[in-house]
């Protein structure tokens, strides 16, 4: 299978298109990704979310019914998703089609009614979403743990608000976000596939509308804040126990860490992923659930935002055996601030993390997203072999370094949810 090199233009409205043809398939895929998230909710927590879900309900030339069919159709996907900095709008279907997606996703984001009935309605059903959340603990107990350790700030903001929250959101909010936020500089375009980037600038000159109404300032081609966010300021760590009625105790214990374009977050990628990543073999799976047979799931992860980042750690157990695992967790990671890897076993990280990014690059829905966002986030997206050739050069003592700068047992809060006695 051949994969050019991605393209990156600059339009003259300020929107970025990225480009990257991947011949002998027959998919293509598209989306739009938004520098817009839960941080910039403001006093309407959820609000990012619940337009998300209000881009689908109607539009300047389509009824929510023909929104919904018009990729269904061609056997097609329309999907989208928000996150604390960025929103995706998305969609796969056959090469053939580039137009019509084209056409889909400019409708949605650009020509949407938010009709009242409609918003009424999806109130419902994103609080039945948030009631979904708070009966599955690993989801809530994640949310909250960010809760507490960003309070005072945006990042805080719990993504699908609360049920009081939504319910007080209004049409004209949503109309007022998307002229804020929804404009082209704070954009970026991207598709992956077997379509020319003639194909794709064509349909974007027929579909987008020519101007936008938007408010605030315009810096067209440059990547914008369009919201004033204040600077981070950690708070101090916290331990706490919270009495629930689940069945299963759950643990979550993180510290703050590198923001997205930190020069030592391959370092920390990497150590991650042989710790707790999506591994078989990773230290907290051996070390808890293969010695011990404590819990199902253990795992540690690694978010980045602009401003900073957020390593943590999560078991699930029964009661009886969430204090030992807790317990275990800290004392692998005194194993990595404290004892050196060896040879073998950093060659052999390197290789399974970059083994990992290879298949990751193989999903081209997702290639499509990550060449949206890095650009959206960073300015430019980097290509999966300077991304190994980052692994690669990571060293043992780097790892040491990074461990004891980041992983320290003081520095780490804690949240433990624990069924009533």
């Amino acid at each position: 299978m051949g994969t050019e090199n991605h393209q990156l233009i600059t339009l003259s409205n300020g929107l970025r298109v990225v480009h990257q043809r991947v011949r002998g398939t027959q998919l293509v895929h598209a989306g739009f990704s938004i520098n817009t998230g839960s941080k910039n909710d403001d006093q309407y927590p959820g609000l990012a979310h619940c337009l998300e879900h209000m881009l689908f309900k109607g539009t300047e030339h389509r009824k929510t019914i023909h929104v919904l069919n018009h990729l269904e159709v061609v056997g097609g996907e329309l999907n989208a998703y928000t996150t604390k900095e960025i929103t995706t709008i998305y969609g796969t279907t056959q090469g053939k089609h580039l137009s019509r997606l084209t056409d889909i996703l400019c409708d949605v984001i650009f020509r949407s009614t938010f009709p009242s009935h409609e918003l009424e309605k999806e109130k419902k059903v994103i609080v039945d979403e948030i009631n979904m959340y708070l009966d599955t603990p690993e989801e809530n107990i994640f949310d909250e743990f960010q809760e507490r350790v960003f309070e005072g700030h945006p990042l805080a903001h719990n993504i699908l608000g609360t049920e009081a929250s939504v319910n007080t959101i209004q049409q004209q909010q949503l109309f007022d976000f998307v002229k804020t936020h929804y404009r082209y500089e704070n954009m970026v375009f991207s598709v992956v596939g077997n379509v020319s980037i003639e194909r794709v600038l064509a349909a974007l000159d027929r579909f987008l509308p020519k101007e936008l109404d938007t408010v605030g300032p315009s810096a067209k081609g440059n990547r914008l804040t369009l919201e004033t966010i204040p600077a981070f300021t950690p708070q101090k760590t916290f331990v706490e126990t919270k009495k629930t009625d689940f069945n299963q105790a759950y643990a979550i214990l993180g510290s703050l860490a590198y923001e997205i374009d930190h020069p030592k977050r391959w370092t920390l990628l990497l150590l991650n992923n042989f710790f707790g990543g999506p591994v078989l073999n990773s230290r907290l799976n051996l070390a808890i659930r293969e010695k011990y047979g404590y819990t199902y799931n253990v795992e540690s992860g690694y978010s980045t935002f602009t401003e900073t980042g957020l390593f943590h750690c999560f078991v699930g157990s029964e009661p009886k055996y969430i204090e030992k695992s807790v317990s275990l967790i800290f004392k692998e990671l005194k194993k990595i601030r404290t004892q050196s890897l060896g040879s073998l076993q950093l060659s052999r990280a390197k290789n399974q993390y970059a083994g990992q990014l290879v298949l990751s690059n193989e999903n081209r829905s997702g290639l499509m997203m990550h060449l949206g966002q890095s650009i959206l986030r960073k300015g430019n997206a980097t290509k999966i072999e300077q991304a190994i050739e980052s692994i690669q050069r990571v060293t043992a003592s780097d790892i040491m370094d990074v461990a004891n700068e980041i992983l320290r047992e003081e520095q780490f809060s804690q949240l433990l949810y624990v069924p009533e006695d």
